[in-house]
């Protein structure tokens, strides 16, 4: 999810008791009737200042509001558990076949509906296959959460976003005011500013994890190359209704581990790691899948700043290339209480499985001009 958590307990006891109620009720089966996608208000309209607005949006993220939304803030280097990296979470090599190119960092400016406060975060996202060469997958939450109650996450609205293809934070200081934009070695193959974005149907009804569907997809284009991003990084294959239970590789950029961070006596040792932010992950395993939403389910260590990451099938660790078939979307844990699994198994991983809705919101945003 995402990298700040505020009012963590106040959310986790009001989500709670929703999700116990949603758990009770007869499972959605995955086969659903076909529903629009929902556009949220693009983020730079077209109109004939479209280049003007998209280069203020990629601008706004210096080095140091990177580095403010995307790293973890806590003066610690990502760190392999004891016994070394494992499947639960491991970096994957950089610019090693195509996944290095796809898979990225999307940070996110948000502001409250209600207040007009603003605040910052990071997720992870991923290129795909499209007609337009120009979409890119990541979870609904990154863009549009409404909490009941107003608490934990409350009200907001990602109000500008971008996203770094291959982002490597390695030479990105954690403590920098610096006003500098991000050069080839953090950005390798630029920085691309969200034009428009599609949610799911479902998370606009309820975008609070209640109902899941917690998928989007988003256009991009980049102020300093007129081309289609696909055609600089390539494209993740998409598939929609696949079967599940299957072998699967989760990509992202995990900023913390919570489990670790607010709960580690109550955490195995081997699902204790401390992340960065910096340096894409890989999660690999048999998922099964969650009856109630529709979910895979992974056993896994990354956690927040992984949201909206890549889950392939099909995955060739050679060629770095799979079959997007999901996006990650929150870890179920008991003391988070979402998700009945999380109460029966413990920590996992857990992303919406792309169905009718996810391949609806897909053909939006394969349809749309980047401007």
């Amino acid at each position: 999810m995402l990298t700040r958590m505020p009012s963590r307990h106040a959310l986790t006891a009001v989500l709670g008791l929703l999700a116990l109620t949603a758990a009770l009720l007869t499972a959605a089966p995955p086969a659903r009737a076909a529903v629009p996608a929902f556009e949220l208000r693009p983020l730079v309209p077209a109109g004939p200042d479209h280049q003007e607005r998209l280069r203020a949006e990629v601008e706004y993220w210096t080095l140091g509001k990177m580095a403010d939304a995307g790293l973890n803030n806590e003066d610690r280097d990502a760190t392999a558990p004891p016994g070394g990296w494992d499947d639960l979470s491991k970096p994957w090599p950089r610019e090693h076949g195509r996944i290095s190119r796809t898979a990225g960092k999307i940070f996110m400016e948000y502001t409250d509906v209600e207040t007009g406060a603003t605040s910052t975060s990071s997720c992870s996202g991923n290129v795909v296959s499209s007609a337009n060469r120009s979409v890119v997958l990541t979870a609904a939450h990154c863009l549009r959460i409404h909490t009941p109650l107003d608490v934990g996450f409350g009200n907001v609205v990602a109000t500008n976003m971008v996203f770094v293809p291959g982002f490597d934070g390695a030479n990105l200081p954690r403590d920098t005011s610096s006003t500098r934009l991000p050069g080839k070695d953090i950005a390798p193959y630029g920085v691309w500013g969200v034009t428009r974005q599609w949610i799911t149907h479902t998370w606009s009804q309820s975008a609070d994890w209640l109902l899941g569907r917690d998928m989007a997809a988003v256009v991009v284009a980049n102020p300093d190359d007129p081309r289609p991003i696909a055609e600089v990084t390539g494209g993740q294959e998409v598939a929609f209704g696949q079967p599940q239970n299957q072998t699967h590789h989760v990509f992202g950029y995990p900023t913390i581990n919570e489990r670790n961070h607010y709960r580690p006596g109550n955490v195995p040792a081997a699902l204790q790691r401390t992340f960065d932010g910096r340096s894409l992950m890989v999660t690999q395993g048999t998922t099964h899948n969650d009856p109630v939403y529709y979910n895979d389910v992974l056993a896994g260590a990354q956690s927040p700043g992984c949201s909206g990451g890549a889950l392939l099938q099909n995955f060739d660790p050679a060629t770095g290339a799979g079959v997007q078939v999901g996006v990650f979307s929150r870890y179920d844990d008991p003391a988070q209480i979402i998700g009945i699994l999380g109460w029966v198994q413990g920590p996992n991983m857990s992303s919406t499985h792309f169905g009718a809705e996810e391949q609806a919101v897909y053909n939006a945003a394969q349809a749309a001009s980047p401007a």
